[in-house]
């Protein structure tokens, strides 16, 4: 998503957006490491762990060194809406486990939201400055990703309650965190459309909404187990993303 951010722009430094993806990985890097810490001496839930705690402790604290290094040339050579988009993504991913996974709210938004940081944050490092464009993209993302969230907690709705992690799911129900992730993928559609036709995406773009869409109204006339149907629309959402991206790239 650093490299699509960054492939948004239309003068690209590659030695800035490689700069930006390292930070991002690093930031990923930090979220495996502590859910692994989390999931294994915590919860008990994985069967072993490669690294000891404390390994993992100096893992995680040489990370965040380069992050910060990372940060300090995003300001330098990006400016600062690239360094202060890509700053959060740290912090999403030490606090996942256990404190963003718990809860409904953030256990349903923070990967979305930290996709949004990812696209912005490569774009802006190429730009210095995020057009209405990035953030009509990033706001159907997010929207799309919540939804895909919500279909994965599905599937671990019997070991989450086991583990008293407040999804979506486990709060309201299955079927009704399904229904809320369908409408979550209409708002994502209206959005799209509204953004196209009187907003800063290009018409062409409310195209891209035919594969949602139709998928959406496929599986509502005809449901799909649940792992199929997470599978299905992970697909979607990487072909939902090129379409948008060729859109804004042919009208730009």
């Amino acid at each position: 998503m650093s490299v699509f951010g960054t492939a948004l722009a239309t003068d690209i430094s590659v030695s800035s957006g490689a700069i930006h993806a390292f930070a991002v990985c690093l930031a990923v890097y930090v979220a495996h490491l502590k859910d692994g810490y989390v999931d294994y001496y915590v919860r008990g839930e994985d069967e072993r762990n490669p690294l000891e705690p404390r390994e993992i402790r100096l893992a995680i604290a040489v990370a965040t060194i380069l992050f910060g290094l990372c940060l300090g040339l995003l300001w330098q050579f990006g400016g600062p809406i690239a360094a202060v988009a890509t700053a959060p993504l740290l912090v999403l991913g030490y606090f996942h486990a256990p404190q963003l996974d718990t809860h409904p709210l953030t256990v349903t938004v923070d990967y979305p939201l930290g996709i949004c940081l990812a696209t912005v944050g490569g774009y802006a490092t190429q730009t210095g400055t995020v057009s209405d464009t990035v953030l009509a993209v990033c706001l159907t993302l997010f929207l799309l990703l919540a939804a895909i969230n919500i279909m994965l907690d599905r599937l671990d709705y019997d070991h989450d309650r086991r583990l008293a992690k407040r999804t979506l799911p486990v709060v309201l129900g299955p079927t009704r965190a399904q229904r809320i992730a369908w409408g979550l993928i209409g708002a994502c559609l209206v959005v799209l459309l509204v953004s196209s036709l009187f907003g800063p995406l290009p018409t062409v773009a409310a195209l891209a909404g035919a594969v949602p869409g139709a998928v959406t109204l496929a599986c509502l006339v005809r449901p799909l187990d649940p792992n199929r149907l997470v599978a299905l629309f992970i697909g979607v959402t990487y072909v939902f993303a090129t379409m948008l991206f060729i859109a804004i790239r042919i009208s730009g």
